[in-house]
């Protein structure tokens, strides 16, 4: 009798075990379904965050909230004699602009003039339209004088325009213009070098790819003292934005490439600037380096990298969103409420902007959401006791819990926004920065060297200030490398694009 219950039991321990071991790659079955559903949303899916009101948001009317939904019936129909239609609202142009460049196109009519009438007039209609781009020399002729009276004064010739990059001897074959548009097409255009070659060489210029490198190297060398001064005063403000994105390194030997970095830093309150910066690490000591000489307070997303830093830190609500919008994509209704919490925090924040854009007080908007903070204060709290709640009743490795615990986690930093007006909700200004990265890496693919990423970050970090202050980067460049070997230190900071007036 023994020996069978002892039999039992060992039978009852092994059914135990293959329980759990059951359960255990049931668990795992899910997770790798989850983790090919979310890799197939990716590749086939949408790729929008934006929820849709579904059925569950339908609002009624009070006391009609469960009525039952009746058939549609036909409707009678009445003839209207007239009735006032409500002005277009337009889209896009609604006039060509008055300063663009017009060429005419006279349209005659032989068989009028055959029969003896005569011009009395035009029907004038206008188009837009295109010339390919195309490039041209600019001729310089430099005066030469002489003296009838006396010839031995000899001749006297004009001094020479600078050449490009501060020099003064007149040689140059480049004019800063074209030297400009290579880097305009290489960063705004996301042209590779060597496709701004075949598109020169289509057009009979014979320049090697070599060549354009040079300049491009040569202008972000030009520019160094201004990419310097720009991080001076972005690290002289209270509160900055921080990110980092993806950007391929060759390897040089084996034709291989390997991850590098740029990061970027950008101001959220004083002038509006944005330095970016080449790394070949995404390491602690790279983020070190990079904020050295910072002790404000960074608007980050939660990268440990960032972590051990001695500056205050702001958590991003954005991120936050993302993994719940990733939950409910998974399958997880229960994600529903804690998205619909953080688009209430997100309208408060609009609504707060909307009334600022009407006054003309400095710090309106900051007054503004002084106020409506208030209520975003409840509304987190509410947020992070649902999270609580949902902490203890998930399974630690679904997508939900994942969302809730990363929010727990970081709990202080997203509350810091709470605490400072001037603190944005999210970091998304910084990642609307660096969005352009990634369409130009696609296209030129890698940086060759370090000092080439560098290069690219100098004028990458141009173009995006251009953008922050609504100036156009070709125009902008064209000027400040014609004025910058003429302008003393002391007004270097006229120059920068948060300064800059134009010729």
């Amino acid at each position: 009798m023994n020996q069978a219950n002892r039999q039992i039991a060992i039978l009852l321990n092994q059914n135990a075990l293959l329980a759990d071991r059951n359960h255990a790659l049931e668990q795992k079955n899910q997770d790798l379904q989850r983790q090919l559903d979310w890799f197939k949303r990716q590749l086939f899916g949408q790729k929008s965050e934006k929820i849709l009101p579904g059925p569950d948001d339908a609002s009624y009317l009070p006391g009609f909230e469960g009525s039952p939904r009746e058939e549609p019936q036909a409707k009678s129909t009445e003839t209207v004699r007239e009735h006032e239609r409500k002005k277009r609202e337009v889209n896009g142009w609604s006039e060509i602009p008055p300063d663009f460049p017009r060429e005419e196109e006279i349209i005659t009519d032989p068989e009028a003039e055959a029969k003896g009438m005569k011009c009395i007039g035009y029907e004038i209609s206008e188009r837009l339209a295109r010339h390919a781009s195309s490039y041209y020399v600019k001729v310089i002729k430099r005066a030469k004088y002489a003296d009838p009276e006396d010839p031995l004064k000899g001749v006297q010739t004009a001094c020479p325009s600078a050449d490009s990059f501060g020099q003064e001897n007149g040689k140059t074959k480049y004019d800063v213009s074209f030297i400009a548009g290579i880097a305009v097409d290489k960063v705004e255009n996301h042209l590779p070098l060597y496709r701004q070659a075949e598109i020169m060489n289509r057009q009979g210029l014979m320049i090697n790819r070599s060549t354009l490198q040079h300049l491009f190297t040569k202008t972000a060398e030009f520019l160094t003292p201004l990419y310097d001064r720009m991080g001076v005063l972005i690290d002289g403000c209270d509160i900055i934005h921080c990110d980092e994105t993806t950007i391929r390194l060759l390897v040089p030997g084996n034709g291989k490439s390997k991850t590098a970095f740029l990061w970027l830093k950008m101001t959220a309150v004083g002038p509006p600037l944005a330095v970016f910066q080449f790394a070949d690490s995404r390491s602690k000591e790279t983020a070190e380096k990079f904020l050295q000489n910072y002790c404000g307070t960074i608007i980050r997303d939660m990268y440990s990298g960032y972590d051990d830093l001695p500056l205050e830190h702001a958590g991003c609500w954005a991120h936050v969103r993302r993994k719940f919008f990733d939950a409910e994509k998974a399958g997880y209704s229960a994600a529903r409420p804690f998205l619909n919490l953080i688009r209430s925090l997100y309208e408060i924040e609009r609504h707060a902007k909307e009334r600022s854009e009407g006054k003309t007080a400095e710090n309106a908007l900051y007054a503004e959401r002084r106020i409506a903070r208030k209520q975003s204060v409840l509304l987190t709290g509410n947020f992070f006791e649902q999270c609580k709640t949902a902490q203890t009743s998930e399974i630690p490795t679904s997508p939900l819990a994942k969302a809730v615990n990363y929010a727990l986690n970081h709990r202080p930093a997203l509350e810091k926004f709470l605490r400072d007006p001037r603190i944005n909700i999210d970091n998304n200004p910084a990642e609307n920065i660096i969005r352009p990265i990634a369409l130009g890496r696609k296209n030129w693919l890698f940086a060759g060297s370090e000092g080439g990423g560098q290069n690219f970050a100098i004028l990458a970090s141009f173009a995006a200030s251009c953008k922050l202050n609504h100036i156009n980067f070709a125009q902008w460049l064209n000027d400040v490398m014609t004025r910058l070997p003429d302008t003393p230190i002391s007004q270097l900071d006229s120059l920068l694009p948060n300064q800059w007036h134009g010729k």
